[in-house]
């Protein structure tokens, strides 16, 4: 029976995800007939693929949330969060379940009490009853279709009934292996097409470049997971900590459908759900102080997705106390992370931005889940190594927007190419703002740090060969070639020995221990066979 394992939990963890996805949506419409009768199913046909694989602890939780889902459907209980609570408990335990199984380890038992809470499950009573001669309060209405839109339809795990089959990711991986591996010899062909002068074989080259562009293409897209593969762990992180800190919440979510590269989603999980808990813990406010600003009592943060062409778009924003810019350069020169002089010449975006140098933080309070100053550095960090961007609005009052912006693929990427050294190296694109030569008058030294005059703003200098270790560059026609980047919420110039242009790179990550190393992002090999080194600028700055 092992040969049909793979293909129990595949299929088990997606009824996983529908249960999870439906019981979140269940909360905010819980008349939707449609998410009950999918809630139901799904647990039923979790318990039954259980039961032909004899997996009986399975069983016995999926059954139970079965009965309990059971008597919703019935009409004998109305979903409230009493029961969403045990039902998101059932996919947890299932969840670590399935983790049992994949691992070949004996099955963890559900708690004795567990199936006994289910059947015996009655809501607790209104805490204040009506006085006597008072009309009766009525039962809260569900509540009406989120703002935007409908209800959420429920959702059935898709299947090969749907026309689909399933396909194992490493298959996957091997093809844009393949792809990338094809990219890198059209390079080397195109060298050789140079040196023996050869037109026909150029153009030969360069259709073969065209076809290698459109397969590179379909093989992305196969590899395009939904956003919604990730989203629900989301729901419940929100639903959890709203419900720890006793604050009113309603997340909205839109864009799932949105495709994006399997492994740039996998590392989007830790940044996102670092910023989504700073906007409850720090950013939303308790009802009654959101009642005293006449704003409504129920808090709203949103998490949107959205597609430009070949870049993605994510924003997670919130309505509430929003961040003072002024208050977080006085915070910043008073933990000695600025100096005065430094704060005044910080915009307000710049002044945001200073949420993500590490340490820094402005909370009053340092709570389990977050107040430390620890994590917005890591998730800019962690968007910048994935060839994005980082970039942070906010309103006192009014509420706060992050917005990430990313490629829709971080496998073949455009990088510039330059030289330090003895040592090429390569800097995506995307972190490029622009490039510049320089003349040796136009540096200016403020304090200790040499800077120079870019559209308005003083733009510090630094050297990509310091940074790296490397004897400093000579240079004898007086002109500095360098780019602009953004770190730590400000341009800053970073000074090369020469350009080497622009190429299309396939990305290879490093094994041990060059993988350890801080500011080293991959490899990748040029079109002459010569390897160069994928720089991490936001983990060398």
């Amino acid at each position: 029976m092992s040969q049909y394992k793979s293909l129990f939990l595949s299929e088990s963890r997606e009824y996983l995800k529908t249960i999870s996805d439906q019981v979140v949506a269940l909360e905010q419409a819980p008349a939707e007939r449609s998410a009950v009768d999918a809630l139901f199913r799904g647990a039923h046909s979790l318990k039954g693929m259980a039961a032909s694989m004899e997996y009986g602890d399975v069983v016995v939780v999926a059954h139970s949330m079965e009965d309990l889902m059971a008597r919703v459907r019935d009409g004998a209980l109305c979903f409230e969060a009493g029961v969403a609570d045990l039902l998101l408990e059932g996919v947890d335990l299932i969840d670590v379940m399935l983790a049992d199984v994949e691992a070949d380890r004996e099955c963890t038992r559900p708690p004795d009490d567990f199936a006994e809470r289910l059947r015996g499950y009655t809501p607790a009573l209104p805490k204040k009853q009506a006085p006597a001669g008072e009309p009766p309060a009525e039962h809260p209405a569900p509540q009406a279709a989120q703002p935007g839109g409908e209800p959420e339809k429920a959702k059935e795990p898709a299947g090969e009934a749907s026309g689909t089959v399933r396909v194992k990711t490493e298959l996957l991986d091997h093809l844009i292996n393949l792809t990338g591996e094809l990219v890198t010899n059209k390079h080397r062909l195109l060298n050789v097409a140079q040196e023996v002068a050869s037109p026909a074989l150029n153009d030969a080259v360069s259709e073969t470049g065209k076809l290698l562009r459109a397969l590179h293409d379909e093989v992305m897209k196969v590899r395009l997971m939904p956003f919604e593969a990730i989203c629900d762990r989301f729901q419940r992180s929100v639903r959890s900590l709203a419900k720890k800190s006793g604050k009113e919440i309603n997340f909205e979510l839109s864009g799932r459908e949105i495709g994006m590269d399997r492994g740039m989603l996998e590392q989007l999980v830790d940044p996102l759900n670092h910023i989504l808990r700073n906007a409850v813990d720090h950013g939303m406010e308790e009802s009654a102080e959101r009642a005293a600003q006449g704003k409504p009592p129920r808090g709203t943060v949103k998490l949107s997705v959205s597609r430009d062409r070949d870049r993605i778009s994510i924003q997670v924003s919130d309505d509430g106390r929003g961040m003072e810019p002024q208050k977080m350069i006085e915070a910043a020169v008073a933990k000695g992370v600025i100096t005065p002089e430094e704060g005044a010449l910080l915009s307000p975006r710049q002044a945001l931005m200073l949420s993500c140098i590490p340490g820094f933080s402005t909370a009053k309070v340092v709570t389990d889940i977050s107040g430390r100053g620890v994590g917005m550095d890591a998730v800019n960090a962690a968007i910048q190594k994935l060839g994005g961007t980082l970039v942070i609005e906010s309103e006192p009052g009014q509420g706060s927007t992050f917005t990430l912006r990313l490629p829709m693929t971080i496998a073949i990427i455009h990088a510039l190419v330059v030289q330090c050294g003895n040592v090429k190296g390569a800097v995506p694109v995307t972190g490029v703002l622009r490039t510049v030569e320089l003349a040796r008058h136009q540096i200016e030294t403020m304090g200790k740090r040499q800077m120079f005059q870019l559209d308005g703003e003083a733009i510090p200098l630094l050297s990509l060969n310091r940074i790296l270790g490397l004897p400093l560059g000579r240079f004898p026609n007086g002109i500095l070639p360098l780019f602009v980047t953004e770190a730590k919420g400000r341009r800053v110039g970073i000074v090369v020995d020469r350009f080497l242009g622009q190429h299309e790179l396939f990305v290879k990550p490093f094994g041990r221990p060059l993988c350890k190393m801080a500011g080293l992002a991959g490899g990748a090999t040029l079109g002459d066979g010569e390897i160069v080194t994928i720089l991490d600028l936001a983990g060398l700055l």
